[in-house]
């Protein structure tokens, strides 16, 4: 990422997420970081790659952003799917380089924080073992997927719904109505299936009445049985 144009705190103070952005929050602390100006992404272009020097973090300000590594043989593994208010980069926060690559799904935008900035923050004021903590958990989340692989199909595409929708829930969206910004391709890597079962096994949920699709726009109508079938293995 280059030509940010610098924000600062004013910028912030307007902004949609103010009041629970990293961003905000770490202006608290210290008012003279600047906070740089939203920069627009188009559909496919990438925030970072892996193996790019780690000098800033980014916070997903409106859009969906696909975090994903690349194999030795060029096989793609998805990791994430990060939504508004989401700060990316942090997996290789205690190394020099972008451990992942994060990559539009479509128009979005973010705000970058310099990296030298957040250490020289959180260093005064978390200490070394709740961040070491923290970080460790963080990376965990990567290999939890592997958890996914023990569950049926169905169980892991309505843990996926059910997961999104809690999401879009704690941004303020409806819990119950959301769009599914990624294609069925990167859904079944993500979750370790073909795009084919993704599609077979959403058309039977919808046909169980468990949700109602149109192209992206899903509506969870029975959330009981969608929490159910989550759990089964």
């Amino acid at each position: 990422m280059k030509d940010y144009k610098q924000e600062g705190s004013k910028g912030c103070e307007h902004c949609i997420w103010n009041n629970s952005c990293i961003g905000s929050k770490l202006l608290e602390y210290a008012p003279y970081i600047k906070i740089f100006q939203s920069h627009m992404l188009s559909v496919n272009e990438h925030v970072f790659n892996t193996g790019d020097i780690l000098s800033t973090l980014y916070v997903i300000k409106s859009g969906a952003i696909k975090i994903y590594v690349t194999n030795d043989s060029g096989d793609e593994q998805v990791l994430n799917f990060s939504l508004p208010n989401d700060v990316i980069g942090l997996e290789g926060y205690d190394s020099d380089q972008y451990v992942s690559s994060a990559i539009a799904l479509h128009t979005s935008s973010v705000c970058a924080i310099p990296l030298a900035e957040v250490k020289k923050i959180l260093n005064e004021v978390v200490p070394e073992w709740l961040l070491k903590l923290a970080l460790d958990n963080f990376k965990r989340h990567g290999r939890n997927i592997s958890l996914l692989n023990k569950k049926k199909a169905k169980s892991r595409i309505a843990a996926f719904l059910i997961d999104t929708a809690d999401n879009c829930k704690s941004l303020g969206c409806s819990g119950k109505d959301f769009e599914l910004s990624m294609s069925r391709d990167d859904i079944g890597n993500y979750l370790g299936l073909a795009s084919e079962t993704v599609s077979r096994t959403l058309t039977q949920l919808q046909q169980e009445g468990w949700v109602k699709m149109e192209r992206r726009q899903v509506t969870i109508v029975d959330i009981p049985h969608l929490s159910e079938a989550a759990q089964h293995r």
